[in-house]
């Protein structure tokens, strides 16, 4: 009962840390992978210092969406 406890709270992590790899160039499923594979802390840090991929976030000019 106590491993399955872990392995969800590991796979929920892995979900938050993916969650911050959306703006990135890899995305969600790329960084949910990694931080599966990996550890998500480690995932983390890679994210931290890495920037946002070029363009994400920035306003459509009306008309051109």
């Amino acid at each position: 009962m106590a491993e399955a406890a872990l392995v969800i709270l590991y796979v929920i992590f892995c979900l938050l840390v993916a969650v911050c790899g959306i703006p990135r160039r890899s995305g969600f499923f790329a960084t949910f992978i990694l931080s599966v594979v990996f550890t998500p802390v480690l995932v983390l840090l890679v994210l931290l210092m890495t920037a946002p991929a070029r363009g994400y976030g920035r306003d459509i000019p009306a008309g051109r969406e």
